[in-house]
């Protein structure tokens, strides 16, 4: 996939996987705006392309799931929604993080 390609999935609203290693080789196109530490699976990344806003999490060593969202409003509820769940899963709650939906 070409940084065009992401960059259209991204805007058109998808929720887009990628091996690690394609993300690595693409991800200095994207402006990183702030890294918040899970503790658990990996860093959550707020980036930008342009106008569009985007979180990238690591659901595993080998997979990125980026997703866009729409405003600074939505990146920093969805930010703190999953901070709290990562923080949930240190208590034992049983939680688990829906990366696909």
């Amino acid at each position: 996939m070409t940084i065009e390609e992401l960059a259209e999935r991204l805007a058109a609203g998808k929720i887009v996987s990628l091996p690690a290693e394609e993300w690595e080789g693409m991800k200095d196109a994207f402006v990183e705006v702030e890294r918040h530490s899970t503790f658990i699976a990996g860093d959550l990344v707020v980036a930008r392309y342009g106008d569009t806003l985007f979180v990238v999490e690591e659901p595993s060593s080998r997979e990125r799931v980026l997703r866009r969202l729409a405003d600074e409003q939505e990146v920093r509820s969805f930010v703190q929604d999953r901070l709290d769940a990562y923080e949930r899963m240190w208590d034992g709650c049983g939680c688990k993080v829906e990366y696909y939906l």
